[in-house]
């Protein structure tokens, strides 16, 4: 029996690992297969579902100066449902060249702006 303790990765770690693994599949997979990165099941769950939620948010931008960090919303809620819209391939093609052009007028509006 060995004393050997097992590494503890960092949450950043364990999520750099799952994308790294997601990357190398060319094709759909259970999340099983996670397994092979150190994951269990019951695990990939939380992290699969953080990760769709995080994934459903506006984006940020985070900018450090030497004493702080200031987050900038780069999208609005309307960006953020554009975006999911123009990159879901269930809606017919023009629909989401439509989007994706609502998007952009959107988004030069918003920096226009100063938001």
């Amino acid at each position: 029996m060995s004393d050997k303790k097992p590494i503890r990765r960092t949450l950043q770690e364990r999520v750099k690992a799952i994308f790294k693994y997601i990357e190398g599949q060319n094709e759909p997979f259970p999340k099983s297969r996670l397994k092979n990165i150190g994951i269990n099941p019951q695990t990939a769950d939380k992290w699969l579902s953080l990760i769709e939620f995080i994934q459903d948010q506006p984006k940020i931008r985070l900018i450090k100066t030497e004493h702080n960090t200031i987050i900038e919303k780069v999208e609005g809620k309307y960006q953020a449902l554009m975006r999911k819209r123009f990159t879901d391939d269930s809606i017919p093609y023009e629909q989401r060249v439509r989007d994706i052009s609502d998007y952009l007028a959107s988004q030069f509006t918003r920096e226009r702006l100063g938001f």
